[in-house]
């Protein structure tokens, strides 16, 4: 820390201000880690995206890195595994940080990874959706309409309650 802008204490530069509530929990927490840690990726190489201010890319030798943040955590994925364990080690040395291992979670979408590949899951979205509407007693079916259907928009009886 250092001390704010118009309160530095000439006879004592060194010290700094005691805080009676930690800095993780202020309003402005959220932006200073972002800028931040946005800073040391851009000093670092990378490359900001224009379409999410979130996300991260860098071209090395091996291939790309892509980092993408959300609030404070971050999913690291690169074509070399080797690549990936050298920079979490720099990222550890920089930031307090720790490795929860491989992505399972994010935005409530289930991450599988196989030798096959990834499979993204919405499960439990569903199941939230089935018991917010009162559905989760209902037989499955493999697929709720006739296959092989042309729809059209002006054909078909309309529903009296839309919102189910």
């Amino acid at each position: 820390m250092e001390q704010p802008p118009g309160y530095v204490d000439q006879t004592h530069p060194n010290l700094v201000c005691r805080l009676k509530k930690p800095l993780y929990g202020l309003k402005q927490a959220l932006k200073v880690w972002s800028n931040k840690i946005g800073q040391y990726f851009v000093t670092s190489g990378f490359q900001t995206s224009n379409a999410d201010f979130s996300l991260y890319v860098k071209k090395t030798d091996h291939g790309i890195v892509v980092i993408v943040i959300y609030v404070d955590d971050l999913i690291i994925t690169k074509d070399n595994d080797a690549d990936i364990f050298d920079l979490k080690k720099l990222l550890k040395q920089k930031f307090e940080m720790k490795d929860l291992g491989e992505l399972r979670y994010f935005f409530g979408i289930e991450v599988i990874q196989s030798p096959k590949g990834i499979w993204l899951l919405q499960r439990q979205y569903a199941l939230n959706k089935l018991s917010k509407y009162g559905m989760t007693g209902c037989k499955p079916i493999s697929i709720p309409l006739e296959q092989n259907v042309k729809l059209n928009v002006d054909e078909g009886d309309l529903m009296e309650d839309t919102t189910m």
